[in-house]
């Protein structure tokens, strides 16, 4: 279901910087004690969550993922969140090995 908003909302909306959202959420989390791990998005709609393989052909259609390597099949979106979950587990890992 989508939301339709007014010209003037729409402007501030998309006028908002993703540097300084991530501004914002950089001081909020400081404040509650909560890290922050910046992860590059870069082809993680491409890339299988399951085997790693990244292809172009993987993504059927704007909601769709199939593995052509592996045959794994997932919601794009999912698949995508998937693999920023693992890059950021993968940041954390670096930023606290010992």
């Amino acid at each position: 279901m989508g939301y339709r908003l007014r010209k003037p909302q729409r402007v501030t909306l998309h006028s908002w910087s993703f540097h300084q959202l991530g501004g914002f959420l950089g001081y909020k989390a400081a404040r509650a004690g909560v890290a922050v791990i910046h992860v590059d998005p870069a082809f993680t709609s491409q890339q299988c969550s399951s085997c790693g393989h990244a292809d172009r052909r993987n993504r059927l259609d704007q909601a769709s993922f199939s593995c052509t390597s592996c045959g794994f099949a997932e919601h794009a979106d999912v698949n995508a969140a998937l693999n920023i979950a693992a890059r950021g587990m993968a940041g954390w890992a670096v930023s606290h090995a010992a």
